[in-house]
């Protein structure tokens, strides 16, 4: 089943959906990521707490991000 919504979007980020082809199934793919991302975040909270990421250093971050190819100041959720 699918529902038919109307968004609104920066600019940049509406030129990528629409440049992948189709835009419903490219959002799609990004909440489902997210949602994935979010509970991946979850588990690692019940495996080591609710602080586990107190202990990932700047450094740590930059290097994760520069491996996926993203900003070291983006937020991972």
């Amino acid at each position: 089943m699918t529902k038919k919504i109307t968004i609104s979007l920066p600019d940049e980020l509406a030129d990528e959906a629409q440049a992948s082809g189709n835009a419903s199934a490219y959002i799609a793919a990004a909440l489902r990521e997210r949602r994935r991302i979010q509970g991946d975040l979850a588990i690692m909270a019940d495996l080591w707490g609710p602080d586990w990421q107190d202990g990932i250093s700047d450094e740590d971050r930059a290097r994760a991000a520069h491996l996926l190819g993203g900003d070291a100041t983006a937020d991972a959720a």
